[in-house]
């Protein structure tokens, strides 16, 4: 990938060179990406610290430094990809775990079925990267809606997240499901843009 400006990364430029956005000001989210030079509009490249795998991120969200977690044997990294500006209309929290082995399909959906305690309905969809599969399930265990994606390749890898979206206080139920739904959309670009490591584009 690209860096930008120049040869130096992100993680290596002056701040005031940087795109006036979170996910370039916070220090710890900065040194996952790749370059100032958004792949789409307001959205960088990302790429794990395991190496694991490649994604586009939006530039108004951070990883979560607290919540992060990598083996050492670069077979497994969490992390908590979510908006910092709580007074949005929507804010937005993304649990996402890469996995570099899985015993089979169906027990990893039901693994995740039971995480929430409630049966998800997956439905394939259109992937860009050869031997690759994602697969999507809405959920409504809790307070607010969210939805359930499983992204896993011929070598068993995968990816599996959870996605939860929470409307302001002073916003009403019908306005919340537009907004929570074009949401969704937009955060679908984050999942359908992951490239697991051995995965190979089309």
């Amino acid at each position: 990938m690209s860096n930008g400006k120049g040869s130096a990364s992100p993680s290596e430029m002056d701040s005031q060179d940087l795109p006036n956005v979170p996910a370039f000001q916070d220090e710890f989210t900065r040194d996952f990406l790749q370059s100032t030079e958004p792949v789409r509009e307001g959205f960088y490249p990302f790429e794990a610290k395991s190496g694991k795998f490649t994604m586009e991120i939006p530039g108004d969200m951070n990883i979560v430094e607290r919540s992060y977690n990598k083996s050492s044997k670069n077979d497994s990294e969490f992390l908590t990809i979510s908006h910092t500006d709580e007074s949005l209309d929507v804010f937005t929290n993304i649990q996402l775990k890469y996995y570099g082995f899985m015993s089979d399909v169906e027990s990893t959906k039901e693994g995740l079925s039971a995480k929430i305690n409630e049966e998800l309905q997956f439905q394939s969809k259109n992937t860009e990267f050869e031997g690759q599969n994602i697969e999507v399930a809405n959920y409504s265990s809790g307070p607010f809606p969210g939805f359930a994606t499983l992204i896993w390749n011929d070598n068993d890898e995968n990816i599996q997240t959870f996605t939860d979206m929470t409307c302001s206080e002073d916003i009403d139920t019908d306005d919340c499901s537009k907004l929570v739904e074009s949401e969704k959309e937009r955060i679908s670009i984050i999942f359908q843009s992951i490239k697991l490591s051995l995965s190979k584009s089309k």
